[in-house]
């Protein structure tokens, strides 16, 4: 009782306790298992051993783990046996704890959820698609450039409906109607205004991250600001000769949406969008694509696609002809085509997005949609009849 209980034991001047230790010798022959009394306080005192048999009739032995230092009342050869009440276990395993330190007790920290999240889910598949370049310099004035990045790109979009159009105009709600026959461009300036704040909102997302905000936190303020600059983009727009339009405020929503859902679900390396806006006052050789990656499904399914990984499949949206001088045949075109996917090219090419000089390659490479760069066939909506394969901006 004096060596299981709290008190001091002879030579030793502290408390002892029982603490789960490996036996010596070969685990896999081992028939006892060992435990380890600890000292509350480690001096050059000895710690001890106890060894309990599998047998409920084994005694229950306390022995020294090593020679103890000249000069105390027990010795290595001495030995004390209690009667076992209840056997140890019924098997012999292999001891699970590792012996402890003999300069500290205590036991290893506990993993974070950041590190048990690690390893119950492997690297994310979208995470080389939501890299950023990181400055510290930003993170410390997260407080500035937060206040900052709002104020400048609603005064952006606010001067450039109000300083590039004429402003001699009361303010009016203009119903423009969304992917009819009979709007003024076919639904074409509808899909522009989808595709561009989903780019939009993803790179307002990216400048949260790299002021230092959490994922989630950078998600809901890039969709909030985008659609802030959508709505400040319509109000002026209504002092102007568009007029305030609902349908265009809708889609810019539906944008900024879309890419919050993308990201929430982890899924930037299978899907996207990218917008298209050639040099022209008309939309006619614009097209804008909603793309499917094969890069992303090969790595998901552990499929090696070698050269089909640069590629897309792409539902497409195009308007031909409306607003057009001379006039010429008005299409609404619905495309299916194949595409090269400049993300993946650059990702083959390790161009990360997490530095500086490969961030800007990926604005563009990611987020537009070149001329010649794909080939499909396109149903025009209004006609019924097929066209292609074409590349869909000049045919």
């Amino acid at each position: 009782m004096l060596l299981l209980g709290h008190g001091p034991l002879a030579a030793q001047e502290s408390a002892l306790y029982l603490v789960p230790a490996p036996a010596e010798g070969d685990c896999g022959t081992s028939s006892q298992t060992a435990y380890r009394l600890l000292p509350e306080q480690f001096g050059d005192h000895e710690r001890w051993l106890a060894f309990a048999g599998l047998d409920a009739d084994a005694p229950l032995k306390l022995e020294l783990g090593r020679p103890r230092p000249t000069g105390t009342s027990l010795t290595s050869s001495d030995a004390l046996s209690f009667p076992a009440t209840e056997p140890v276990s019924s098997t012999a395993p292999c001891p699970t704890h590792p012996r402890l330190a003999a300069d500290s007790t205590e036991s290893p920290p506990p993993q974070t959820l950041t590190e048990l999240t690690a390893e119950l889910f492997p690297t994310r598949f979208d995470q080389a698609h939501i890299e950023v370049p990181r400055w510290s310099f930003l993170e410390r004035h997260r407080v500035l450039f937060s206040t900052l990045m709002p104020v400048t790109a609603i005064a952006a979009v606010t001067a450039n409906s109000l300083v590039a159009y004429n402003t001699n105009h009361p303010f009016r709600i203009h119903h423009e109607g969304f992917f009819g026959e009979d709007t003024v461009n076919g639904g074409a300036d509808k899909a522009s205004h989808l595709t561009d704040y989903y780019v939009i909102a993803g790179l307002f997302e990216d400048a949260y991250k790299m002021l230092g905000y959490s994922e989630k936190e950078a998600i809901l303020w890039g969709a909030g600001l985008a659609f802030a600059t959508g709505l400040a983009n319509e109000v002026s727009d209504g002092f102007t000769r568009h007029g305030f339009s609902w349908e265009d405020l809708t889609m810019d929503a539906a944008g900024a949406a879309a890419a919050s859902v993308v990201s929430l679900t982890h899924t930037r390396d299978l899907v996207g969008m990218r917008t298209s806006h050639l040099p022209s006052s008309t939309y006619t050789h614009d097209v804008y694509s909603a793309d499917f990656k094969f890069s992303g499904l090969g790595e998901r399914l552990g499929v090696n696609l070698g050269p089909l990984r640069w590629l897309l499949f792409s539902v497409t949206y195009g308007a031909k002809g409306y607003r057009v001088t001379p006039p010429i045949e008005q299409q609404r075109q619905l495309g299916f085509e194949i595409g090269l996917n400049l993300q993946q090219i650059l990702f083959d090419l390790k161009v990360s997005r997490g530095t500086w000089w490969g961030y800007p390659l990926h604005v563009v490479a990611d987020n537009i949609r070149f001329p010649f760069t794909a080939v499909g066939m396109r149903v025009d909506l209004n006609s019924g009849k097929w066209h292609g394969p074409n590349n869909g901006n000049y045919d």
